[in-house]
């Protein structure tokens, strides 16, 4: 309710002047200027005072409005047809009374409550005139006593000189921003789990031992949400309602129960407002919190104090919301740049991907270790989490090969290389491939295959290589001559593959063939230790 009276006041028989709202509350009396005669039992001055009569005219709309307590301990009996007012008759009709009802055009009547609910009175309002009355007030106490003006009927001037009457009101918006926040992790996971340095990986066997299928994992957690930017802010109007202009000479705006004192802006004071206009000041106070209580107004002129209050109420929706919802993306090596999706709080996500992994996607030539890194971010946010993938290819080692048939000749120790050259008649012969047997052990190399040499009717001599899987054949030299060795270009024996030639045909007399090859041969160290 807006408190709007002059707290000035006359001697009895004259009321304040002023207005008020018919509500049932009384925040807007000054129960001190506004009383105008004490209520005794059976309106005998020599009994008790049970109940106070207070009397607020306002002259611009000649409605006179009444305020009736009771003293306490006393209490009220609420009797409709026992609570009224009287003018100018002490027998009459009452003008106003506990059947009127309200309908905010007087005259009006209104019970007043206290915190608890307990009827302790009366707020009234009707038409009247200025000039000499008489008036009486009547409410029932209990247990049914009377309790009334002084012989029914007391003296009432009302004087409508000119005077200062301003009506305050004002407003009180809070606001706030509430700023979500969220946690975001990321893994990576394998069929197999093996890891290395703490990061998982994977080992691609060239025989496809290993091919295994990699997961990751985003999850985006709600993580509550704090509220900040508390402000109270709004428009204190001042409307000159009465005759006179009115010289304002302080505007105290005390907010909330701790009494943060406000700044108002868009006045320098003191300030004349002239009689019928209207001032509007607006505030904006910035708080700790949601502060409890009500942001009240204090406009004081030459002559007077003028109140308004309004309740400090928080909404539960923020006027502002930061990341209520988020948006996440994903950045990785292996895929780029991905949208998961979006989550909106209070609610948690999680997302997942998958890819397969193959040793025959990389190949012979792209042996080796890669690690791709992957990242996950809100990006509102800018909140992030990543996760590293290990991927270890295997490689081929690359070793010198020969055939070796029966009655083989090691090229040592003639020579400081290793192989073997064989002599052979016409026919076909099967001889096994061995790489890397050093000092022509062949305990120290690996079978890889076999080479098929054929000495053919025809005197030609062909050599048939034979390798399979896990190894694969690189690069063959053949050599074929009546010599055990093959000469180099200065006529001396040698034994480096590119000076090997198949000078086929031959007579059928016996010949030596070296067959060499370059194998690879699966990294045999390769694997988690």
């Amino acid at each position: 309710m807006v408190a709007l009276a002059s707290s000035a006041s006359a001697a009895a028989p004259e009321p304040s002047y002023g207005t008020a709202v018919v509500d049932g509350k009384y925040i807007e009396w000054d129960l001190g200027a506004d009383h105008f005669a004490d209520m005794h039992e059976a309106y005998n001055a020599n009994k008790d005072v049970l109940s106070k009569l207070y009397l607020r005219y306002n002259c611009s709309a000649k409605v006179m409005y009444v305020l009736v307590l009771r003293v306490p301990p006393y209490e009220v009996q609420p009797t409709a047809d026992d609570a009224w007012v009287r003018i100018d008759s002490a027998e009459g009709a009452p003008v106003v009374s506990g059947t009127t009802g309200n309908d905010g055009i007087p005259p009006d009547f209104e019970w007043v409550k206290n915190d608890t609910g307990t009827i302790i009175g009366y707020e009234a309002s009707f038409p009247l005139e200025p000039g000499t009355h008489t008036i009486g007030a009547h409410i029932q106490i209990q247990p049914g006593r009377t309790s009334g003006t002084i012989d029914k009927q007391i003296p009432l001037v009302i004087n409508c000189q000119q005077r200062e009457e301003l009506t305050v009101s004002k407003t009180a918006i809070t606001s706030y921003t509430r700023t979500h926040n969220w946690d975001i992790t990321k893994s990576v996971t394998t069929k197999n789990g093996y890891t290395h340095e703490g990061f998982p990986k994977i080992w691609l066997y060239i025989d496809g031992r290993g091919n295994e299928t990699a997961t990751w994992t985003v999850d985006v957690k709600h993580k509550g949400c704090e509220d900040s930017d508390f402000d109270v802010s709004g428009v204190i109007t001042i409307e000159n309602t009465g005759d006179l202009p009115a010289n304002i000479t302080d505007i105290s705006d005390v907010l909330g129960e701790t009494g943060i004192q406000v700044t108002v802006s868009g006045i320098e004071l003191p300030y004349t407002l002239p009689a019928g206009e209207t001032l509007e000041l607006r505030y904006s106070q910035a708080v700790d919190s949601m502060i409890d209580g009500s942001n009240d107004v204090t406009v004081t002129t030459e002559r007077d104090n003028y109140d308004a209050s309004a309740e400090i109420v928080w909404s539960e929706t923020p006027t502002t919301e930061n990341y209520k919802t988020i948006n996440v993306v994903d950045f990785s090596d292996l895929f780029g740049e991905q949208t998961l999706g979006t989550v909106t709080a209070p609610e948690n996500a999680q997302f997942t991907y998958s890819k397969d992994f193959a040793w025959e996607d990389y190949g012979k030539d792209a042996g080796g270790d890669y690690v791709y890194n992957n990242e996950a971010t809100i990006v509102e946010t800018g909140d992030s989490d990543d996760a590293t993938l290990k991927v270890n290819v295997q490689s081929y080692m690359y070793e010198t090969a020969y055939a070796k048939g029966d009655g083989a000749t090691c090229f040592i120790p003639t020579f400081k290389n290793w192989g073997w050259t064989n002599l052979i008649s016409p026919g076909t012969y099967e001889m096994d491939l061995w790489a890397g047997a050093a000092q022509c052990d062949t305990s120290k190399g690996t079978l890889v295959g076999s080479v098929t040499v054929t000495y053919g009717s025809d005197g030609y001599v062909t050599a048939d290589y034979n390798v399979g899987t896990p190894y694969i054949l690189e690069e063959t030299h053949v050599y074929a001559g009546y010599e055990m060795f093959p000469m180099d270009k200065k006529g001396n024996p040698t034994v480096a593959p590119g000076a090997y030639s198949n000078a086929s045909p031959f007579d059928g007399r016996d010949v030596y063939v070296i067959a060499h090859a370059v194998v690879g041969i699966p990294d045999p160290n390769f694997g988690p230790e």
